[in-house]
């Protein structure tokens, strides 16, 4: 079939203009037509032509198509990034399909178009206006905040509270004049060239923070990032809106560019036509032990936040029990048990134990903590030996954790009292007020912590699990402290005079990472110690030492640790006591309190006597009752002192 292109669309083109062809053109300006111009395209047409930027202006083609429409499916036009069709594809069009604005993004700038059609039908063709323009830079965008956010990329704070936020924004080529757009989440929104911003909320809630940078491309180049902000009263706010359950196993819970997390599962009421059990809590830290974590619950989780407002029974008979929890908690029978709430994952370690924080709370707590097995437990399977361990035990005991094993006879007296000092707090009648409950459940635990040693490199299998006993009424939840699934690497708690867990000057503390395969640089006062690259590094100095882990490219750590020594007391002076007396002449040890202790601060320390230097040497037998008024028999007498720090007893002289 032959296509005769007409006067009239002749002359409607401007010398700028393109028909598609074969060729090769450098221009800026213009209208790329398919080959009919105002008319249809041919049939049988197979046409590759490339437009490269006009170098005066500009460095990147770009195409803006007004019209399209091919034979659907057919007739097609291919858009590839560069000079020629070995470039990488952008995109195939047919049909009323456009392509809509293409740039280049290449070193040549060019845009190359392939068309082919087939030898029936034809469309009315394409339109697209020829510019030039730079092409996008990168912009590598995140936000950073004071207060800081926790572990889980939230930030928490309380109304009223002043949050700054600061862009961190690393252009590859040019930042200056970008805009920054902060959107609040509550409607406020602050748009200018500053990369920083303050706000502050008035009412309790979660809010995502979304920054916009936009560069002085005319293309309008933009890169955009977030960052929640949870705004917190004495009530734990529940979130099931934010987190995938795989962003709260991998981001909440975990945490760690060391940890080889997979196969993520759970299921929950959900699965079953009723509630979902899971999601994401964060509290003030005071009123609650935990500031966030994931909760995990035998009912609706939105309404475990509190205070205390009745019994918390949702969910149905159609949700069922865990076989895996009833095998692990004795009296738990997976027949009778409903409504559970489950998170699985496989883990692979790179340190030798694992260890996390949780807290069981139950509305069986009171009047039927006697009877209703209700219970959670953490299950650990060595995929390669096929052994499964209840992590989830009452510390020092083998109890699985359940509102039987864990109970105080003062809200309940028709049963008797186990394990009661992990036992937390209980909200109602007897108890304290329910106004003051963090979340709504009856009563919960004290922290504990789940732990075991593990194979390093060896393939587990963890599963959360949680589960109501013979009904599906009054509610259970555990909830696990964000970021407290322990992977090695962490140094621990400052060890202070304050917190009483300081050593007398000179003893030996060791910090363990627990990486023994990975390399170690280690600080203090942020000088590296020449010579320690282990795990293990034993410590005698007072300072800040800091270690960095470095177990592969995608497995790195940091972390640091304050050290403070108390000082060893010292025994200023001493006088000898003498008497004129000839028979048993007393004497008041205390005399010599002043001038032992001299500028030393008297309740800073304890003084004690003793007869014998072992005594005094390990702090057995002092003289007591008859201090002030010993007795000798003989001619003299050697008494030995002992002065010790009041707080730890574990330095004297």
């Amino acid at each position: 079939m032959l296509i005769f292109l007409s006067a009239y669309t002749l002359n409607t083109l401007s010398a700028q203009d393109l028909l598609m062809q074969d060729g090769t053109f450098s221009q800026c300006s213009g209208i790329l037509y398919d080959s009919g111009g105002s008319g249809a395209y041919g049939n049988s047409e197979n046409y590759t032509l490339t437009i490269c930027p006009d170098s005066s202006v500009g460095t990147a083609v770009q195409l803006d198509f007004t019209f399209f429409e091919t034979q659907n499916n057919v007739d097609i036009l291919s858009v590839y990034n560069g000079s020629d069709t070995s470039a990488s594809l952008l995109g195939s069009f047919s049909g009323t399909a456009s392509p809509g604005i293409i740039l280049a993004a290449n070193a040549t700038g060019c845009l190359t178009l392939s068309f082919n059609s087939n030898n029936a039908i034809t469309g009315g063709g394409f339109t697209a206006n020829i510019s030039c323009a730079t092409s996008c830079q990168d912009i590598d965008l995140s936000i950073s905040s004071s207060p800081a956010a926790t572990a889980s990329g939230s930030i928490i704070a309380t109304p009223g509270d002043n949050i700054d936020f600061e862009a961190i924004a690393n252009f590859s080529v040019n930042g200056t004049g970008a805009n920054y757009t902060w959107s609040f989440g509550d409607g406020t929104i602050i748009s200018n060239e500053s990369d920083s911003a303050s706000h502050s909320y008035n009412t309790i809630g979660s809010y995502t923070v979304i920054l916009t940078v936009t560069d002085t491309n005319p293309t309008g180049c933009s890169e955009t990032s977030s960052i929640i902000v949870q705004i917190l009263g004495p009530y734990l706010l529940i979130d099931q809106t934010n987190y995938s359950v795989e962003e709260l196993v991998e981001d909440v819970l975990i945490n760690s560019s060391c940890a080889e997390i997979s196969n993520i599962t759970y299921s929950t009421g959900t699965n079953f036509g009723s509630s979902n059990g899971i999601g994401y809590f964060a509290g003030n830290g005071m009123s609650f032990p935990f500031a966030e974590g994931i909760v995990l619950t035998t009912g609706d989780a939105s309404r475990a936040g509190g205070p205390e407002t009745g019994t918390l029974s949702d969910g149905s008979y159609a949700w069922p029990g865990d076989l895996d929890l009833a095998n692990a908690i004795p009296g738990l029978e997976y027949s009778s048990s409903y409504n559970a709430t489950y998170v699985q994952f496989d883990f692979v370690p790179k340190a030798d134990t694992i260890e996390f924080n949780f807290i069981f709370a139950s509305e069986e707590y009171g009047t039927f903590q006697c009877s209703y097995t209700d219970a959670f437990a953490f299950l650990l399977t060595n995929n390669q030996t096929g052994q499964t361990t209840n992590l989830a035990v009452v510390p020092g005991t083998a109890d699985p954790i359940s509102v039987l094993s864990v109970r105080d006879n003062t809200y309940n007296t028709a049963c008797t009292s186990v394990n009661e000092e992990y036992f937390a707090a209980y909200y109602g009648p007897v108890g304290l007020p329910v106004a003051n409950s963090p979340i709504d459940f009856r009563g919960h635990t004290v922290s504990m912590a789940a732990q075991s040693a593990v194979i390093p490199d060896t393939s587990y299998t963890i599963k959360l699990v949680i589960a109501d006993d013979f009904d599906y009424l009054y509610d259970a939840a555990v909830f696990l402290e964000a970021g407290s699934f322990n992977l090695g690497g962490e140094l621990g708690d400052d060890i202070t005079i304050e917190a009483g867990t300081a050593l007398c000057n000179g003893g030996t503390i060791t910090l363990d990472t627990q990486f023994t395969d990975a390399t170690h640089v280690w600080y203090l006062n942020g000088v590296i110690i020449e010579g320690e690259s282990n795990s293990i590094i034993n410590v005698n100095e007072e300072g800040l030492y800091a270690v960095d882990v470095i177990y592969d490219e995608e497995c790195t750590s940091s972390d640091s640790i304050f050290i403070e020594y108390k000082p060893l007391p010292v025994i200023e002076d001493v006088e000898d006591l003498f008497s004129c007396e000839s028979e048993n002449p007393t004497f008041d040890l205390s005399e010599n309190n002043n001038l032992i202790l001299g500028s030393q601060d008297p309740s800073s320390f304890n003084i004690s006597y003793h007869n014998l230097p072992a005594d005094a040497d390990s702090d057995m037998n002092p003289i007591i009752n008859n201090l002030t008024s010993y007795t000798i028999t003989n001619s003299s007498e050697t008494i030995y002192i002992r002065v010790e720090d009041a707080i730890t007893e574990s330095c004297y002289v």
